[in-house]
């Protein structure tokens, strides 16, 4: 009789773009095994070309007689995703080879590569040419193993061109993205509250409990009932699905409620991946937001030929030849035409003026510390080293970092 006294093959997950991984036994000498490797995609790996085949031939078992008390054979694992792979170890027929344990069958389990895709959100999006503002960046990475994958995030972010939303962006100065930039947003049925359907209560169990972590905001408690104050996660109870806030809050059994990670670390940590801001940046160019007087006259009101990029509420100021800015002069409010296809675009300002037709107008921000432009490039950089298991998105506020105007504050 000759004994198998080991035989052993990493079993965690494979990497999406494939792995060769090696398959030990140890025993006697003239210990004699059949090896396979079969998937449950019904294909059967050929230990001569190293790949599977959907056909099974003599090529598809391997027979080995141990001549030391150590064996070793690297098997390559293709590129796929959600295939299951058995290995399989058995004496080989009519011989004494005994394996400790009996016939070694071992899954291994391959996983797909996943997504984080980062979109660019805003609380006003009607202001903006197009929606989102720029394009969503989408990185892709395997789940099952550590990388660095550097992450660039670019677009520019345009005003409207429609009537009502088309009176400009104003950029502060120097600002960039930060941690809290970044959010992750996720929604739970709740499906009893321990203190009876609408009674008020900090605990709710929910239908589960995944991408949620300690620190996450309830944005809503109903569909869209926000609580009346702030109230976040405090604790999480994994086996029971019970999460406990910082309030107390009517929860009705089977209603919807919306949870936000607010902060790049903690979106990260919510949907199991690690994310670092590298560098970030937002660029106004070099704005001239530029008009011309359309007809003559006297007074506060000034007829135009284009409203383009021009905010009213007294947060811009203009000048140009003959522009009486004596005392403060800002605009007021604004009759849109921004492409100047009505004819009756005007603005409202502080100080009667007496122009001459054709006069052209440049506009600033009223302050100095933003700068109004009608677009601006977002650039970011990121480093993902970690994916999560499954795709996931996570959002950019852009709301911190840029004001549209208005026709009038």
């Amino acid at each position: 009789m000759a004994n198998i006294n080991n035989i052993s093959i990493l079993t965690t997950d494979l990497n999406a773009a494939g792995e060769n991984r090696s398959l030990s036994i140890q025993g006697e000498v003239g210990a004699q095994v059949t090896i396979q490797v079969v998937g449950s995609d019904n294909k059967f790996y050929n230990f001569v070309t190293s790949s599977f085949s959907s056909s099974f031939s003599a090529k598809s078992k391997l027979e080995v007689a141990l001549t030391s008390s150590n064996f070793s054979k690297l098997i390559h694992f293709p590129a796929s995703s959600s295939v299951k792979y058995f290995v399989i170890v058995s004496p080989k027929p009519y011989t004494d080879t005994v394996i400790s344990g009996g016939v070694y069958v071992k899954e291994i389990g391959s996983i797909s590569d996943s997504t984080i895709t980062f979109a660019v959100i805003t609380d006003n999006t009607t202001k903006y040419s197009s929606d989102p503002a720029i394009a969503n960046t989408v990185a892709t990475g395997s789940p099952s193993t550590s990388t660095s994958k550097i992450v660039n995030i670019s677009g520019t972010i345009s005003n409207a061109t429609t009537d009502n939303n088309s009176q400009g962006l104003f950029v502060i100065g120097g600002a960039t993205l930060n941690n809290n930039s970044f959010q992750f947003d996720t929604t739970k049925v709740i499906s009893s509250n321990p203190a009876g359907d609408g009674v008020s209560n900090a605990r709710a169990i929910l239908s589960d409990v995944t991408d949620l972590v300690v620190g996450m905001r309830l944005i809503y408690h109903k569909g869209t009932t926000a609580p009346s104050s702030t109230t976040t996660i405090q604790a999480i109870d994994t086996d029971l699905n019970q999460v406990v806030f910082s309030s107390i809050i009517p929860f009705e059994n089977g209603e919807t409620m919306t949870l936000r990670a607010i902060g790049l670390s903690l979106a990260a940590s919510a949907i199991g991946a690690s994310i670092a801001l590298n560098s970030s940046s937002i660029d106004p160019g070099k704005p001239e937001i530029t008009t011309n007087v359309r007809a003559g006259g006297s007074g506060t009101t000034i007829n135009v030929t284009t409203t383009q990029g021009i905010p009213g509420g007294s947060k811009a100021r203009f000048t140009g030849i003959g522009v009486n800015n004596s005392s403060t002069n800002n605009v007021n409010v604004v009759t849109p035409d921004p492409n100047g296809t009505d004819g009756d675009g005007e603005i409202t300002c502080d100080i009667s003026q007496s122009l001459t037709v054709g006069t052209k107008l440049t506009f600033t921000s009223e302050n100095g510390k933003e700068i109004l432009t009608t677009a601006a490039t977002l650039s970011a950089q990121l480093t993902v080293t970690q994916f999560p298991q499954t795709n996931k998105t996570i959002n950019i506020k852009i709301d911190d970092l840029i004001t549209p105007g208005t026709v009038s504050w």
